[in-house]
């Protein structure tokens, strides 16, 4: 193909996955800010909401495995995704339905179990293809939080959804942000089965007319990376940068509600998503420039002055000017550390170290985080919950910048061994 033609292919590639992530973020502009809300009208307490919430986050290390699994075994991706979001609607459903925390706490493993894997597996949906025509993830991923910002605006502007009074508006504009979602699955052209076939290469010969099985990975090379000082350092640093922000993901909107009697919460989200745009579309540069320690060094840094600006509850006009913040405690704080674990570990235990490394982090100390911010607010309100969140992210700081190697350290230690 000429290189012109190869160009417009990906620009059309890139244009079509674009809008791929935008409706796969519209559930998340639904979810996202008005789910503790849902809970709250069902009548859980604060702590109970933590609970539930950890719960769904628990999936997001536990489900994913397993249908990436499927996916791939099935050799049908597209319509592994398609069960999964068409299965998350009547899931979340059942949350209307249960009258214990127990019975809660279960929906949401089961609805986090069909939800939670859904961007992964459009991530691995869309690297299948681009692996083959060279195009630029980047350019697509923006597009998630493009789409964030336009739902969150449309729900607020045009369909009032802050003006929900029982849950039933949440959970009508949630089904329709899933059908989008599962309508534009099937704008992802079907891999062709010749070049996924031909993805694989062939298991070498053994010389006696037999194939031997193509090489494993011994566990014991990952045990020993995983087990450097430097990796463990940054993980629980990571882990702690999760567990304080979690005291925003799962009670922020009650925070707007019961603090400042704010109910029109999706522009205050939106803010925050808004302000993370450039720094992920430019993090490859800035990375280059001041290093990924120092970029996860300040991701640290803004999550220490983020919630302690929420723990000082003096005024609305606080709460905005720390959002831009969001910059860093999800943009930088994400770029950084998926580019810090692929970059220390070599690319036959890329798997296995990111699993290890979200399993850790977003899983654990999403659901501890989510957990124990839910007891601190129900026994002592929001100041102490957010004081004692920036506390947590302060240690992580302190723990990044004394004992979490600069990547350059890490690789020549990883090869080391």
């Amino acid at each position: 193909m000429p290189d012109a033609e190869r160009a417009a292919a990906i620009r059309r590639s890139e244009r079509r996955f674009f809008f791929v992530y935008m409706s796969l973020f519209a559930p998340f502009a639904v979810l996202t800010p008005y789910m503790q809300q849902l809970l709250h009208f069902y009548g859980y307490r604060k702590d109970q909401i933590g609970y539930i919430l950890g719960a769904v986050e628990l999936m997001a290390v536990l489900a994913p495995p397993v249908w990436g699994l499927l996916s791939d075994r099935s050799k049908r991706p597209r319509a592994v995704l398609a069960f999964t979001v068409l299965m998350s609607f009547p899931t979340f459903c059942l949350l209307s339905g249960v009258s214990t925390t127990l019975a809660a706490i279960a929906v949401g493993l089961l609805f986090g179990f069909f939800n939670r894997p859904s961007i992964p597996l459009t991530d691995g949906l869309t690297f299948s293809r681009f692996r083959l025509s060279g195009a630029d993830y980047g350019h697509v991923r923006i597009g998630g939080t493009a789409g964030f910002v336009l739902f969150s605006l449309f729900f607020e502007r045009v369909l009032h959804i802050s003006r929900d009074q029982d849950g039933t508006r949440i959970i009508a504009i949630l089904g329709g942000a899933l059908l989008l979602q599962l309508l534009m699955v099937f704008v992802v052209p079907a891999l062709p089965k010749a070049k996924a076939d031909n993805a694989a290469p062939p298991a070498p010969a053994t010389g006696k007319g037999e194939v031997s099985p193509a090489p494993s990975a011994p566990f014991g090379e990952l045990l020993r990376l995983c087990l450097k000082r430097g990796f463990i350092a940054f993980v629980f640093a990571a882990f702690l940068a999760r567990f304080a922000m979690m005291s925003y993901y799962s009670f922020f909107t009650r925070y707007l509600n019961d603090v400042y009697d704010f109910k029109a919460v999706g522009y205050i989200w939106l803010l925050g998503s808004l302000c993370e745009m450039p720094l992920i579309f430019w993090s490859r540069q800035i990375m280059a420039r001041i290093g990924v320690r120092n970029l996860f060094a300040l991701a640290l840094l803004g999550t220490v002055v983020r919630l302690l600006g929420f723990s000082y509850e003096s005024s609305l006009w606080v709460v905005i000017v720390m959002q831009p913040l969001h910059a860093l405690t999800f943009g930088a704080y994400h770029c950084a550390t998926v580019t810090y674990v692929s970059s220390i570990f070599p690319a036959h235990f890329q798997g296995s170290a990111q699993t290890i490394y979200s399993a850790l982090t977003v899983g654990l100390g999403g659901l501890l985080g989510s957990a124990v911010g839910g007891v601190i607010l129900e026994h002592h309100g929001y100041q102490a919950m957010y004081s004692f969140a920036a506390a947590v992210a302060l240690i992580g700081l302190m723990i990044c910048i004394l004992m979490v190697p600069k990547l350059d350290d890490m690789r020549r230690k990883a090869g080391s061994l």
